[in-house]
């Protein structure tokens, strides 16, 4: 076996056992095959049932509303696509308990109120949409892109019009990339957790819910266990789907063509709805309810002394910033030696993590601080770091495997090893890609929610998605805007700097 397979192995033994670990320790003190005769069959089905249910209606509804933005950014270049393609920052780096405080106060509001929206399934599916409908708009527009000029026009030479070149041309072609972003949405409202947790209520319950809620309350390990078990297999499920999407090899020059008006007026519409939900963030922090006038009292309260004693803010703030940051620097420097010391295997160790119930990781997280009390930071840090690598992973992969070989060979005659190899050759190309990485891993982790929560930390070590969540819970409301607009100025600031790195580079 040659060095670098020897490498590759023991890498990818450490990063399965970063979470085969945690739930090796938990599973032996605590599952009982017998304690699951205990579990209500009719309230497992419920719970799995409505999980499916609200994922899939989620999925189906965000596909059909991107369908008309995707295909108007596929042909056409302008201020309108370019701020439709910047929505891809919402389903990754928008914090979702930023999303909960705004939906929270529109469906509070009395003309949405009559409609008694919260805490039902329309609340979750409107939410879900707003989240997720961004990845469909990014994954068509790229597929239809992909489709060479002279296929489209060889269906209209025999008379076809639009819509049949679209249903029976386009769509079959692009089916792969749909078939992606409907995984990728689908896992992500089916794991969804704030969302349901907030704006759906006790009435409603996912798997997800279910499992932060029995190991917070009921402490039912081995439900728990059996619960995560039954989400990782439907997700393995629907992946394995995609076997049989076969994918096309698509070559030529992509198509520009003209597209009804019809097509910019909705998604123009659909363009400022996006965006009016984090607009809406910020102005509302400056509305003060009980004048009906823009007022700076809101943020006057966040920062108070009597405020802080109910809610950590500054505190949060500050350890926020610390975790991403720690976060990031170690996510890029394992992510980089992970990609260079690929293998076949790898792309499944770190993609089985998106599969990996946050709450019950959590848990397995926090038990290994009574076994062999590492401290909880270091264990929210480990919880953060299996969450976030997939993600940098998937950004940094494509510039560091492709990266031109013969500038490293050219580099062996110079460089010792490979520590000055990557100082000299592949750092200063790679720099920014790095740089960018960095900062919209950090996005991600400022914002998370559900390790945190489950972990229960906010009074032990306070982070900002936590003590937000605090603030809605207890409807401090315009607080809460305040303190939304705070935070996401923080991360679309990271990410706009990232997207900026990325290009320049």
């Amino acid at each position: 076996m040659k060095l670098k397979d020897i490498k590759s192995f023991i890498i990818n033994i450490f990063c399965g056992m970063a979470w085969i670990l945690p739930v090796y320790f938990f599973a032996r003190d605590f599952f009982n095959i017998e304690d699951l005769k205990n579990i209500s069959n009719k309230h497992l089905i419920e719970v799995l049932s409505f999980s499916i249910k609200q994922g899939v209606y989620s999925t189906i509804f965000s596909f059909f509303i991107s369908l008309i933005p995707a295909y108007y950014v596929a042909y056409n270049k302008n201020i309108l696509t370019k701020l439709i393609n910047g929505l891809i920052f919402i389903p990754f780096f928008f914090p979702v308990i930023s999303v909960v405080t705004v939906f929270s106060i529109v469906f509070n509001l009395g003309i949405f109120k009559n409609f008694n929206i919260l805490y039902s399934l329309k609340a979750i599916i409107i939410a879900n949409i707003f989240y997720n409908s961004p990845i469909f708009i990014k994954y068509i527009s790229d597929g239809l892109q992909r489709i060479p000029k002279e296929l489209n026009e060889a269906m209209k030479v025999d008379g076809a019009s639009d819509i049949i070149i679209f249903i029976k041309g386009q769509l079959p072609l692009i089916l792969p990339q749909v078939f992606r972003g409907f995984i990728l949405v689908f896992t992500y409202c089916f794991l969804g957790f704030g969302i349901v947790l907030s704006l759906g209520g006790i009435k409603f319950s996912t798997l997800e819910v279910e499992i932060a809620t029995t190991l917070m309350i009921g402490s039912d390990f081995s439900k728990a266990m059996f619960l995560g078990a039954i989400q990782i297999i439907i997700l393995l499920m629907f992946n394995i789907l995609g076997i049989a999407v076969k994918e096309y090899e698509l070559i030529g020059n992509s198509e520009q063509r003209k597209t009804p008006g019809c097509f910019m007026l909705y998604s123009t519409i659909y363009m400022l709805l996006e965006y009016s939900v984090i607009i809406f963030a910020f102005v509302y922090s400056f509305f003060d309810i009980f004048t009906g006038k823009f007022a700076f009292v809101a943020y006057k309260n966040l920062f108070s002394e009597k405020f802080g004693e109910d809610y950590a803010v500054l505190e949060s703030l500050f350890n926020s910033l610390k975790l991403s940051l720690i976060v990031s620097i170690i996510s890029v420097i394992i992510i980089y030696i992970i990609i260079k010391n690929y293998s076949r295997i790898t792309d499944i160790i770190i993609f089985s993590n998106l599969g990996i119930s946050g709450a019950f990781l959590a848990v397995t997280l926090y038990y290994l601080n009574i076994l062999f009390d590492i401290p909880l930071v270091v264990l929210l840090v480990i919880g953060y770091l299996i969450a976030v690598i997939p993600i940098g992973y998937s950004f940094m992969y494509q510039y560091i495997k492709k990266f031109p070989k013969e500038i490293l060979e050219s580099g062996d005659l110079d460089c010792k090893n490979f520590i000055q190899k990557f100082v000299y050759i592949e750092f200063p190309i790679l720099r920014n890609i790095f740089l960018s990485a960095f900062l919209q891993i950090f996005a991600v982790v400022f914002g998370e929610f559900t390790i945190g929560y489950t972990m229960q930390l906010e009074d032990v070590y306070p982070v900002v998605s936590l003590v937000n969540y605090s603030m809605v819970s207890n409807k401090q409301y315009m607080e809460s805007s305040a303190f939304t607009s705070i935070i996401i100025l923080i991360i679309l600031t990271t990410f706009i700097l990232g997207e900026y790195l990325k290009v320049e580079e």
